[in-house]
């Protein structure tokens, strides 16, 4: 970038911002994998190309596997009269290896399979960690084996570096929720210790809290405490289609609707977002794309009418606000005379609810008056009561207090616990109906929204859930559905009666 500057006689300094940013930019745009310092990643050694990490570990280096055989070398002519400048993959892959060891600051581990799981047969390392082994024994020993003969110097340096596991450290399953939860909390402790750095926790001043934070955590409380806590985060890959869509996928679906209808809120042209669509691939072609654009522009359009009912005079507020030794910051928007006011194009969920309850709660201490509501598809209205300012303190410091107990050990609040909740518990009285038929019907959608269907996954496929929950049993449904009833019923019964 210097260099171009020079050469076209541009005289002026050049900020180290701009070649930081055009840096970053470079090397996040080439590099889709994402590594995280702190944490194991997984990868291709390919991807991790002249990075240095404390340890490396090669799984799976058995003979078949680095470097790979190619089984149709006998059938490849380009093998058979080879010239200079052809790919070789067996050089390709003792490359790897050698950059990786080059790589590794501290240590570097190898494993492979010994034994056939099937029939015990011997399973041999590559042929690279045989070299590697034979190189170390050739050139180095013990202090004071200097005489010993190059077999015996290489039969103890083999003993020194191998270790074998016996198979049961392997094939042995075991499950998490087997473990008391007192032992499930040591568990994810002595993680932290071994894995990551101990003071991580410690150093984080849970005082000062972003609003963004705190209402990312209740969406979700489990998912925020494997992503915060453990550094575990799960990140679905994206298929590439390769035939013509006729659907757009549920995803690409509610951003398109989101971004309509804040254009028709906000009384703004459509037309050239269907072209920009249309033109991206992301709506099917011609007859199909166009069905399904005028769908939503009428759903939208409905929803975007009874936003606009309550939608007068808005504007956003900068809080920073102290509830006892804590300090909430952040930004309320879409404040109106008569309270908050949110709108989504799909269904009102749980999580839904559970943010702008929080907001409700700081714009209630915060001395605003009036009902804050959300609206969603098919015109779902969801709103709070006015709160006085003392109430929503209490509330308030109740959620706080659990967002910080929450980051350290796991609140399993889920949604199927939340469809049981919702059937079972009177809005009308404020009381959970205890009779036969309302408990049986309200554990009937518990385990509808854990199973799922043909159209929506259910809970017990999430990634983080099953980590703690492997199976649902008695147990597990009466500790999901305490844990609901204490997070979820403030929200329930300071519902706006309609």
């Amino acid at each position: 970038m210097i260099n171009d500057s020079l050469l076209s006689n541009y005289s002026q300094k050049i900020s180290i911002n701009i070649l930081k940013k055009i840096f970053f930019y470079k090397c996040y745009y080439t590099n889709n994998e994402t590594f995280l310092p702190g944490v194991v990643n997984f990868c291709h050694p390919n991807s991790v190309c002249y990075i240095p990490f404390k340890i490396i570990c090669i799984i799976g280096a058995d003979h078949s596997s680095i470097p790979k055989i190619n089984h149709l070398d006998n059938f490849n002519l380009l093998k058979k009269y080879p010239l200079i400048g052809d790919v070789d993959i067996y050089q390709k892959y003792c490359y790897l290896f050698a950059q990786s060891i080059s790589c590794a600051k501290k240590y570097f581990y190898i494993s492979y399979i010994g034994y056939s799981i099937k029939d015990e047969s011997k399973r041999y390392p590559s042929v690279l960690i045989d070299q590697l082994l034979s190189y170390i024994a050739y050139n180095f020993c013990f202090i004071g084996d200097q005489h010993l003969s190059l077999e015996d110097n290489t039969k103890k340096i083999i003993k020194h570096l191998c270790r074998k596991y016996k198979t049961q450290y392997f094939y042995k399953k075991q499950h998490l929720v087997s473990f008391k939860k007192e032992n499930l909390q040591n568990i994810f402790k002595n993680i932290n210790k071994k894995f990551y750095y101990p003071n991580l926790l410690k150093d984080k001043n849970y005082n000062i809290i972003n609003l963004k934070d705190l209402t990312k955590f209740w969406k979700n409380p489990l998912r925020y405490f494997f992503n915060f806590n453990l550094k575990i985060q799960l990140n679905k890959k994206e298929e590439i289609i390769t035939t013509e869509p006729f659907l757009v996928n549920q995803l690409d679906s509610f951003k398109i609707k989101y971004t309509l209808l804040n254009k028709i809120i906000n009384n703004q042209d459509t037309k050239q977002l269907f072209q920009y669509y249309i033109l991206s691939g992301k709506l099917p072609y011609h007859f199909f794309g166009k069905i399904f654009w005028d769908k939503n522009i009428t759903e939208m359009t409905s929803i975007a009418k009874e936003v606009i009912k309550y939608r007068i005079l808005t504007k956003e507020k900068k809080i920073n606000l102290n509830i006892e030794k804590y300090q909430i910051h952040g930004i309320l928007s879409e404040i109106q005379k008569t309270g908050l006011l949110r709108w989504k194009p799909s269904a009102i969920n749980y999580s839904d609810r559970i943010v702008l309850w929080l907001e409700h709660l700081i714009y209630s201490v915060l001395g605003g008056y009036g009902e804050s509501r959300i609206i969603g598809y098919k015109n779902q209205n969801w709103s709070f009561a006015s709160l006085k300012s003392d109430i929503a303190y209490t509330y308030l410091l109740k959620y706080i207090k659990g967002y910080v107990k929450g980051i350290q050990q796991p609140i399993l609040l889920t949604k199927s616990a939340a469809s049981w909740l919702d059937h079972v518990y009177d809005i009308k009285n404020n009381f959970i109906k205890n009779d036969y038929h309302t408990q049986r019907t309200g554990y009937k959608k518990l385990m509808g929204t854990w199973t799922g269907n043909n159209y929506i996954d259910g809970e017990q496929k999430d990634f983080y859930i099953t980590k703690i929950i492997t199976k649902l049993n008695t147990n597990n449904i009466k500790e999901i559905c305490e844990i609901a009833k204490k997070w979820l019923i403030p929200i329930l019964k300071n519902k706006l009666k309609q």
